[in-house]
């Protein structure tokens, strides 16, 4: 089983800088039953940012978790079916990710994927379309499945069979019933171009179907979600007369049910996923009648049993400051060190420097983590003890008003940001201030300024804590969350 880390979110630089936190090297795979391997990776770069998407399959052991690989290294984990990295404008990146279980068991990983941070200063709607291919499979004298990548811009697209629309899909994929046997048919995807102000076909196909019976069993009707959780969604239907023999669910061109009722729970989802259902009529035969319109729907956002973090290791380097690190298996907004039952600090990634502490004192460190979308903080992490080393009481007092004063793009690539602050004005006299990033020291000075090259467009948060001439660190100042800039095409 590998070695763990964080969330759905980090920036260039944390990827780096929390290296050793993070676990190199191919998938490891424990005793048990490896879940099946995710399905469909897609990634939407954006100026600053890669907007990864994929599918688990229903079979084998249930995944608990992800794991998104770059270069043999684990970037980030999520609970759920997606994950956003903050990257560096005009960086190029190839990702893998796989699924691991309650027993750390990982699944092989998907193929790779590739995509480059950039944004053009043209409109991207009047850009030349990147041509889109449908893939069609699965077909039988009545229906057949319908695939294609996803694009940046055509995330909403309507599927058309000839003349006829099927409806609108947020997903890559759909399954199309009520096919005539040994026939023809045209593919089509459509979306409306605000450049052009009109419906545009983005792609075009053709399927033929197999031979069989020409009979169709009626299409069902009122097709509805009537219930959701965080990894279910419960769905009804009218029934046609004449009633069928089953039914099938599919989400995009997966089953996902096959029942003889008119309603069907869809189970083992993950949280905040997207989905589009549909719902078609079975003959005795297995012929399938016209798929219902699909129907868009998300789990719910919020984990009903999410993970806490774990693997806490807290490492003394000083009279004066602990060094924490962590693995969470989710996406977090931010992070609370606690110290007994006292918050002392407040990263943004798994990992955090905590300063002016005692010498000799005694600290029982947790941690826990904020969820995004509001849904809360998670249980607190196993404590761990930690003993600061003997040395002087004297602490320095904490700098304050930490600002962002520069921030200058140098190229496409990177960026020149400055810091500044005011000085300690009590305590052991100040001979340094060292600027964190989490528990990464970033730059040491004598002065009240630093400057930093970092990736252009990368996201940060840095604090600053004073240092006498023993080593001693005092309490960090309040954190600032810097963004670098970037330089788009104009």
């Amino acid at each position: 089983m590998r070695p763990p880390q964080h969330p759905l979110t980090l920036s260039a630089s944390a990827l780096v800088l929390a290296a050793a936190l993070l676990t190199a090297g191919s998938p490891a795979y424990a005793d048990g039953t490896a879940p099946a391997a995710p399905q469909r990776l897609s990634v939407i770069p954006g100026a600053t940012s890669m907007r990864l998407s994929w599918q688990q399959p229903q079979t084998g052991s249930r995944a608990r978790w992800f794991h998104v690989y770059e270069s043999g290294t684990v970037v980030a984990r999520n609970t759920t079916t997606s994950a956003v990295l903050h990257v560096a404008f005009n960086s190029t990146h190839t990702y893998t990710v796989t699924a691991v279980d309650d027993d750390g068991d990982e699944s092989p990983a998907t193929a790779p994927v590739s995509a480059h941070a950039w944004t053009s200063g043209m409109n991207p709607e009047c850009q030349p379309p990147a041509p889109l291919t449908i893939t069609v499979t699965d077909v039988t004298a009545s229906a057949a499945s319908a695939s294609w990548p996803r694009h940046p811009l055509w995330n909403d697209l309507e599927l058309r069979i000839g003349s006829t629309s099927l409806g609108r899909t947020p997903l890559t994929s759909v399954r199309i019933g009520g096919l005539a046997p040994q026939t023809s048919y045209s593919v089509g995807l459509y979306r409306y171009n605000g450049c052009l102000q009109r419906t545009v076909p983005v792609a075009l196909g053709s399927l033929t179907t197999a031979t069989g019976n020409a009979e169709r069993p009626a299409a069902p009707s009122a097709f509805t979600v009537t219930d959701r959780t965080d990894s279910t969604v419960r769905l009804a239907w009218t029934a046609p007369s004449p009633r069928p023999a089953q039914y099938a669910v599919y989400d995009g061109d997966t089953l996902v049910a096959r029942t003889s009722s008119t309603t069907a729970t869809v189970r083992r989802l993950y949280h905040a996923s997207l989905h589009a259902f549909t719902v078609t009529a079975l003959d005795a035969g297995g012929n399938e009648s016209i798929h219902t319109p699909p129907v868009p729907v998300s789990t719910d956002p919020c984990q009903a049993n999410p993970p806490r973090p774990v693997g806490l290791t807290a490492t003394a380097v000083s009279a004066s400051s602990v060094r924490l690190g962590w693995t969470f298996h989710s996406a977090a907004a931010s992070y609370t060190v606690y110290d007994g039952d006292r918050p002392v600090a407040t990263p943004t990634g798994p990992h955090a420097m905590v300063t002016g502490l005692a010498s000799g004192s005694r600290h029982n460190l947790r941690i826990s983590a904020t969820l995004p979308d509001s849904c809360g903080e998670t249980p607190r992490s196993t404590a761990v003890a930690v003993t600061t080393p003997a040395g002087p009481d004297a602490r320095p007092s904490p700098p304050a008003g930490l600002t962002l004063v520069g921030n200058a793009p140098i190229d496409t690539s990177t960026t020149s940001i400055t810091l500044t602050w005011a000085g300690s004005t009590g305590g052991a006299p100040a001979t340094a201030y060292r600027i964190y990033e989490g528990a990464v020291l970033a730059g040491e000075v004598t002065g009240t300024q630093l400057s930093l090259t970092v990736g252009a467009g990368t996201r940060h948060t840095y604090s600053v804590a004073a240092v006498d001439a023993a080593g001693n660190e005092s309490v960090q100042s309040t954190p600032l969350a810097v963004q670098a800039g970037y330089l788009p095409p104009p």
